[in-house]
């Protein structure tokens, strides 16, 4: 299927949702985007979907709208049906001050309603969610998934953000090539759990030991930062 993959974007029409969606569009190998958002939203989906539509791109997009009260599994079948790739940048964003797991009621139940439904009309899809809590969403959620009897190789559950960050990081403060940094990041995406492994990063290990006067920098330090 390589250069005809079928997309949704869960929350286009919102911040994240957007740029995401313009990215699908100008992807040469997506074919299909679907725009996938609320009625409420500040912005249409439609209006954002016809906008991407005018890019000088092979990608059919279509724009999906649906009551807050709607059941995707019941609703979304069009749009969900054939998907290869599933984003779900979706949910309540959470304020400053506000702790993570106050969005977990909220926003786990905005994944759940997704998740079904991809569970149902295009099982073999990559889901990426880009939900807060992503600590108890990303589990709660494959949970789910494999209770729906979903137990396909190609159904995951994706969190890049911290990997990317990280890298960002080292390219700022090294000035290596962005394709030369890697960081590997685990632990959860919690201030007190994550932890960036710059020690198992090439560029960060040979570029942070020293500054451009010379004073030594402990990776250490930037683990903290990076954290």
């Amino acid at each position: 299927m390589a250069g005809n993959f079928k997309v949704c974007v869960v929350g286009g029409a919102g911040g994240i949702g957007q740029p995401l969606s313009m990215l699908m569009a100008m992807d040469p190998n997506v074919s299909e985007l679907c725009v996938y958002d609320l009625t409420m939203a500040m912005v249409p989906a439609e209006g954002v979907a016809a906008d991407l539509s005018h890019l000088n791109m092979k990608c059919k997009v279509k724009g999906y709208a649906f009551d807050k009260d709607d059941k995707a599994i019941d609703k979304a079948g069009d749009c969900l049906t054939g998907c290869h790739l599933v984003l779900v940048p979706a949910g309540v964003p959470r304020k400053p001050g506000q702790d993570r797991k106050d969005l977990l009621n909220i926003n786990a139940g905005i994944a759940k309603n997704i998740v079904e439904a991809c569970a149902k009309f295009c099982p073999e899809a990559v889901v990426g969610l880009i939900v807060n809590p992503v600590n108890s969403v990303v589990p709660a959620m494959c949970e789910m998934w494999k209770k729906k009897g979903e137990t396909s190789q190609s159904s995951a559950f994706i969190t890049t953000l911290d990997v990317v960050r990280a890298d960002k990081f080292v390219h700022e403060m090294t000035g290596a090539p962005m394709s030369d940094v890697s960081v590997p990041v685990i632990g959860g995406h919690a201030g007190t759990t994550i932890l960036p492994l710059f020690s198992q990063c090439q560029a960060a290990v040979s570029g942070l030991r020293t500054d451009s006067s010379g004073t030594q920098i402990h990776v250490r330090s930037v683990d903290r930062v990076g954290a």
